[in-house]
């Protein structure tokens, strides 16, 4: 089983085929967002992308980003379970996990690769739809995880 690691245009591109109404961010929020993600998410519904990434649209992720009462960071999507992906003013991306609370743990990739990273769980939700899960998955998942960052399966916060 090979994993194929999208461009992230093309996963942007796939996202934006359903047309929604733009929903621009409020000028009173200064957060210098990366522009690839402040484009994108003032064109889309918030949307599943894997079991385990959720993309908020941009009014959703302004709502989700009050709860952390912080400016550092930027909550601009989830899991379904409580957890929290979110970016820092450098376009970082940290995971919180809400059972821990303990602080934002650093994935050490951009949102452009954690979209990618996202299309790679999807394609392991597959599989494991599909029952045909082998321990051999889960060695070439890691594998290519690292090509999008060498330490990103070391960062990366579910068990498989």
């Amino acid at each position: 089983m090979h994993f194929q690691i999208s461009r992230p245009q093309e996963i942007e591109s796939e996202l934006l085929e359903t047309k929604v109404p733009i929903q621009n961010f409020p000028k009173i929020i200064d957060f210098p967002f990366p522009e690839s993600y402040r484009k994108l998410v003032t064109q889309i519904k918030t949307t599943e992308l894997s079991s385990d990434c959720i993309l908020y649209n941009s009014v959703e992720a302004i709502n989700e980003t009050k709860e952390f009462n912080t400016d550092a960071y930027w909550c601009f999507g989830g899991d379904g379970q409580g957890n929290r992906w979110l970016f820092d003013k450098a376009g970082l991306v940290f995971y919180y996990d809400h059972d821990y609370d303990e602080g934002f743990e650093p994935m050490e990739i951009t949102f452009e690769q954690w979209l990618q990273m996202a299309n790679l769980c999807h394609q392991m939700d597959e599989i494991i739809d599909n029952n045909s899960f082998k321990r051999v998955y889960e060695k070439s998942f890691n594998e290519t995880l690292n090509q999008i960052h060498p330490n990103l399966s070391e960062n990366f916060p579910y068990e498989i």
